[in-house]
């Protein structure tokens, strides 16, 4: 990550300055990124025999998710991911009291 925001600083003018100061800025970047909610969609099938996986930026399978935005509740945030990232519109399948609470505080909806 290092490596690919110093390339990134150095192509934008308005922060270029900052690159001195990197590894403290990644340091608050990653601790700021784990404060924002993660909701997501566990999709299975009817008959229980499947459920929807997606490939993770790592390389581990994971459900679809994804941070909440600005103004968004726990559902919306779910529907938004699940379509973003497999063109589902769970919409009118999600339950809102169907959440449970991992220990890294992401919620996932279940369906």
């Amino acid at each position: 990550m290092e490596k690919f925001a110093k390339t990134m600083f150095m192509a934008i003018p308005l922060v270029c300055n900052e690159i001195e100061n990197l590894p403290a800025f990644l340091r608050e970047w990653r601790k700021n990124k784990l404060t924002i909610p993660t909701y997501s969609g566990i999709i299975i099938s009817e008959d229980n025999s499947h459920v929807l996986m997606v490939q993770g930026y790592s390389g581990n399978s994971c459900f679809p998710r994804g941070k909440m935005e600005s103004g968004e509740n726990p559902e919306e945030c779910a529907v938004r991911e699940v379509f973003k990232e497999v063109g589902l519109d769970i919409s009118d399948l999600i339950k809102s009291d169907g959440f449970s609470e991992n220990k890294r505080e992401e919620k996932y909806s279940t369906l």
